[in-house]
């Protein structure tokens, strides 16, 4: 190892160190940035060329997932709990079109979008989508409808996608999400896109009593991969307050995959036309 790959090596520890301690003292002075500069940051950190992107957007043969092993298992997990939140609701598998909210590389869709006439990936960058693309063409599987959006205005994605869809997927997102409140917005925008019937898995970062897991309003960079995080009875009611039925949710306090923790996979129902659900007002 050269001396100055060695320095670098030696000093890390300090570093992140004094990072974590410069965040600690940011989030209990309550210094926070604007919500447009929260936004901005998100944009231009997923559109960076850091070496780490494609490992955090779950991209085949990146970091953790150079293991293929681990690639399959990530997406296969998430297809094994989306049959048995469907068996639960005797709901179909086979469905006309699957929406997935941050496609990433590709790592649910490979499983998911046999199951669908049609599969939208919705992502912020460019290289996701192409990547995602790569990934499905190479498993001869063609039904992958790519849609663009920038993070300043997520709104655009009801007007880029054909029509209503079966199922809305959100895995692994969530916590990447500049704030709570954006992650509001995404779910408003999955009750509009959304067939009377139809289902929705999200996974959120769940707060425990630790000040790290709590959302951050400051430094995406520095913040990621905990930047937005919520208690688990706010989520549920939230999801209600915006026409939802929620009807399970399913903790993973560290997942097998990845190591990470404190996931809470929400099965949201939107109601059929027949039994409508009440709506926040507020909205």
């Amino acid at each position: 190892m050269r001396r100055a790959e060695r320095l670098k090596e030696a000093v890390r520890p300090t570093y992140l160190r004094l990072r974590q301690t410069a965040a600690w003292a940011q989030y209990h002075l309550g210094i926070r940035d604007s919500e447009a500069k929260i936004e901005r940051d998100a944009q231009r950190f997923w559109e960076s060329r850091s070496r780490h992107l494609p490992q955090l957007a779950h991209w085949r043969g990146a970091g953790v997932f150079a293991d293929d092993a681990r690639w399959l298992a990530w997406g296969r997990g998430h297809l094994d709990l989306y049959r048995d939140f469907a068996r639960m609701l005797d709901a179909p598998l086979s469905v006309h079109r699957i929406v997935e909210w941050g496609s990433g590389g590709g790592a649910n869709a490979i499983h998911f979008a046999p199951f669908a006439q049609e599969y939208v990936g919705v992502e912020v960058t460019q290289a996701n989508l192409d990547e995602s693309v790569r990934m499905l063409a190479e498993a001869g599987i063609r039904n992958f409808a790519p849609v663009l959006i920038k993070t300043d205005d997520p709104e655009e994605a009801r007007e880029r996608i054909a029509g209503p869809c079966d199922v809305f997927l959100c895995l692994g997102v969530f916590q990447a999400l500049p704030t709570p409140e954006y992650g509001y917005r995404v779910l408003n925008i999955a009750q509009d896109l959304m067939a009377p019937g139809g289902l929705a898995i999200v996974q959120i970062k769940y707060i425990k009593r630790s000040w790290a897991t709590k959302p951050k309003r400051f430094g995406y960079n520095r913040n990621y991969p905990i930047l937005t995080s919520y208690a688990l009875d706010e989520f549920w009611i939230e999801a209600q307050n915006r026409g939802f039925e929620p009807k399970c949710v399913t903790l993973v306090p560290r997942h097998p995959v990845n190591g990470d923790g404190e996931y809470a996979y929400f099965l949201l129902r939107k109601p059929s036309a027949s039994a409508p659900a009440s709506h926040d007002e507020s909205r």
